[in-house]
């Protein structure tokens, strides 16, 4: 199943009231690129961009973070406010030092706060549980393989409330809007 249908089935599963903004954004807590505790629930008075993918991904992991900061970056000055959070799908492959590195390639002056995030296989399955976000390693050959999964970007408030859920292959232009009217 293509990315984007699978992206739009699983917003189908988020409580209508996730959409509208009414629903407090599930609460978790992984560990950030230094081998520091990240919690959700500290992050207190910033909008949240969160996302989901792996290092080892070709194409729509690096296209997404691309996007959100040139997102970001477009923001100006208000970007301060805001942090892009990338939850990985592979933590036996993206620990993090590996996550580091990565998200260094995407991380620019002006484009907000870039945060990667990892776990244990189970902290990471309960994250994309209470987000419904799916993925799943697929075999490719020669003992590697890729994860397909959900590419939903979560728009959550300063308030820690889900305003919208954007996709992946949303216009850079509809992306910046829902961004603006995230800040307010």
């Amino acid at each position: 199943m293509p990315f984007r249908l699978r992206s739009l089935a699983l917003l189908a599963l988020l409580p209508a009231s996730a959409c509208a903004g009414g629903q407090r954004a599930a609460d978790f807590t992984l560990v950030d690129t230094s081998g520091a505790p990240w919690r959700l629930s500290q992050q207190h008075g910033k909008a949240l961009l969160l996302t989901f993918g792996y290092t080892h991904c070709a194409d729509t992991c690096p296209s997404t973070l691309a996007k959100l900061v040139r997102t970001a970056q477009e923001l100006g000055s208000r970007s301060q406010q805001l942090e892009i959070v990338f939850v990985t799908v592979d933590p036996r492959r993206d620990s993090p030092s590996v996550l580091h590195r990565y998200v260094g390639r995407f991380d620019r002056p002006g484009g907000g706060r870039l945060v990667a995030l990892t776990g244990s296989p189970s902290q990471i399955a309960a994250v994309e549980k209470a987000y419904h976000v799916w993925s799943q390693a697929m075999p490719v050959r020669h003992g590697h393989y890729n994860v397909a999964h959900g590419a939903a970007i979560f728009l959550i408030d300063g308030r820690q409330r889900v305003r919208s859920v954007q996709d992946d292959e949303d216009s850079q232009a509809s992306l910046t809007r829902a961004v603006n009217a995230l800040l307010g």
